[in-house]
């Protein structure tokens, strides 16, 4: 069924040298995050590695973007590209909304698979949600232009949409569908779009659903019924999934099928999850589930791939934190967490590490502490990758960061023991981290964010209480690991404020270690 025609419109617009210029003099930008040039930024979407114009691989990350103003509407694809994972180019936007037909109210979150050819060519294609006005997204196709190894430049199937609207391709009147992971098997493509199932859940709730389909051709598409369904919790898996990602990890006793979602409730973005299970063909039996990041909402959407080296990577979206105000006179919004090396531990849960690339930013020679030089230290920097180690007693590691001069206002991270509470997965961890940014500004500054919640929850520490502990600081964006469990928050504070204090009188056999970090976009952004 064909949607009427739609105008689209944006309700704000704003000159792009303007806001170019906003933005590259915004102090609160990160450095060395994946960053809109100017605009909005959410989902990360085609993740893909591709030979370049010389024959060597380059990464490619396509963004939800909206070039007009840094407003979540009419969303197009920005794109992005790195040969080494870390310094970062800005094409010109990949895909935008046609005047009229199935993405004319957006081109949504999606993938990019390459499409093998007859003749052996490996075409990259993408498969992302469109929006017609229709009762939810559908799905979509594009194919990259030949000739062109940047892929700057896409040419939409004239079929589009491939999938309808869900009550046509469903049988169902589903709340949503949306967002896409796709794969190819035994000759056939599949792919996962994120929805909810009235009814499924447990008790009857509404449970978030991941609504499989197979095709010979990436274009013909048959449903082939739920790959799995949550329960419905709206403290942990929602009762809609977003953004399904579907992979496979090497454990301690073989190859396990990992799922991700990002969960989501009447609107809200909820958090991301990751569920553990064994797959048969479309048919998903989940096992067991745990966050992947404890910053809930500020590691959003995530999406992987592996590389050519067989690391398995993870990319999600931290969430700008600020009102429409804050984020107009910034220029941007929103920026991508750093890529994650993916791993299954020896305890079943799922793992999440700072890839190795990023070392390469470091400035000079880092700050070293040992032992007791480490209670007590006093640093300073706004852009800092900050590695604390020992033995955790009784007392907890305190760290305050984004500090003033007289310690009024600061970011507090604290890492402290707690009884487990399970015996298995995240349960089962002896660890507590929160990061307190209720004193991050003054009540009454322009640079204290909208969302200061304290977000907090469990992690691993190894036997004895040893501990390893991340600090990733780029401005406004902070991002903690203690051994593979994350917690990413976005940081409103004034960007006078640059004291590092560390209170660590309870950890045996302490190591300090803190890196400047030099900037990620050395050659320049786009101009307006």
């Amino acid at each position: 069924m064909k949607h009427p025609a739609i105008t689209p419109r944006h309700s704000l617009e704003i000159d792009r040298a303007q806001m170019r210029e906003r933005s590259l003099t915004d102090p609160l930008r990160p450095l060395w995050h994946i960053t809109p040039p100017w605009g909005w930024l959410n989902d990360p979407n085609g993740l893909l590695v591709h030979p370049g114009p010389d024959g060597q691989d380059i990464l490619h990350v396509f963004y939800q973007h909206n070039s007009h103003a840094p407003v979540h509407e009419l969303i197009e694809w920005g794109h992005q590209w790195s040969d080494d994972l870390v310094h970062w180019q800005d094409p010109p936007v990949a895909l935008t909304p046609g005047p009229a037909g199935a993405d004319a109210l957006g081109c949504w979150s999606g993938v990019i698979v390459e499409d093998e050819r007859s003749d052996g060519r490996r075409v990259p294609t993408m498969v992302y949600s469109g929006h017609d006005g229709g009762p939810t997204q559908n799905c979509c196709v594009a194919v990259a232009r030949e000739g062109d190894p940047l892929l700057r430049s896409w040419d939409k199937d004239v079929a589009n949409p491939v999938i309808e609207s869900a009550p046509q391709s469903v049988g169902a009147d589903l709340p949503e569908m949306r967002d896409h992971t796709v794969w190819r098997e035994a000759g056939r493509w599949y792919q996962v779009m994120g929805s909810g199932l009235p009814g499924q859940g447990k008790d009857g709730a509404q449970g978030g659903a991941a609504l499989c389909f197979s095709s010979p051709d990436l274009r013909e598409w048959t449903y082939e019924g739920p790959l799995a369904v949550g329960d419905g919790d709206v403290s942990a898996t929602g009762t809609i999934w977003e953004c399904p990602d579907l992979m496979r990890l090497e454990g301690p006793d073989g190859e396990v099928d990992v799922l991700t979602v990002a969960a989501w409730h009447q609107g809200d973005t909820m958090r991301s999850m990751w569920m553990v299970g064994q797959r048969e063909g479309t048919r998903m039996t989940i096992e067991r589930t745990g966050r992947m990041d404890l910053g809930e909402n500020y590691f959003y959407a995530p999406q992987s791939l592996r590389l050519p080296d067989g690391r398995r990577v993870v990319i999600g979206w931290m969430q700008p934190n600020g009102t429409q105000e804050q984020r107009v006179a910034a220029g941007w919004a929103g920026s991508m967490n750093i890529p994650r090396e993916v791993v299954l531990a020896q305890d079943g849960t799922v793992r999440f590490f700072p890839i190795r690339e990023i070392d390469s930013l470091h400035l000079g020679e880092p700050v070293r502490l040992e032992g007791e030089e480490v209670d007590g230290a006093q640093l300073s920097g706004r852009s800092l990758d900050l590695r604390i180690a020992g033995v955790l007693g009784e007392a907890p590691i305190e760290l305050d960061l984004l500090a003033s001069q007289d310690g009024s206002c600061a970011t507090r991270i604290t890492l402290s023991r707690r009884q487990a509470k399970g015996m298995s997965g995240q349960e089962a961890w002896t660890g507590w981290l929160s990061v307190d940014r209720s004193s991050a500004a003054d009540a009454d500054s322009p640079w204290r964010g909208e969302d200061t919640r304290l977000l907090q929850g469990p992690v691993p520490l190894g036997s004895d209480g040893v501990v390893e502990m991340r600090v990733l600081l780029d401005r406004s964006s902070l991002e903690v690991f203690v051994d593979g469990q994350p917690l990413s928050v976005r940081v409103g504070a004034d960007p006078s404020h640059d004291q590092v204090r560390v209170r660590a009188a309870g950890l045996e056999h302490a190591t300090l270690r803190a890196w400047q970090m030099s900037e990620a976009y050395t050659s320049g952004r786009l101009e307006a």
